[in-house]
């Protein structure tokens, strides 16, 4: 696996948990950021490729983009 494939895997893992601190269902996320389920899930699933996107979610999320990018054990 590459390296971008790599961070966009980890990126979707590290976004999962910080939706699962933050609320109650990753519905309530999708709906509140204004993106379908299916967005959502692949992104969860299959990383986040688009810089634009990522930023965005960091925004709304208010936390750093670099959070996304670190690996947790």
């Amino acid at each position: 696996m590459n390296e971008e494939k790599l961070l966009s895997k980890i990126a979707g893992e590290n976004l999962k948990q910080v939706i699962k601190a933050k609320y109650l269902s990753q519905g309530d996320f999708a709906f509140d950021f204004g993106v379908e389920m299916r967005t959502l899930s692949r992104w969860l699933n299959n990383g986040i490729t688009n810089i634009d996107t990522l930023q965005q979610i960091t925004e709304f999320l208010q936390i750093e983009i670099t959070d996304l990018f670190v690996k947790k054990h």
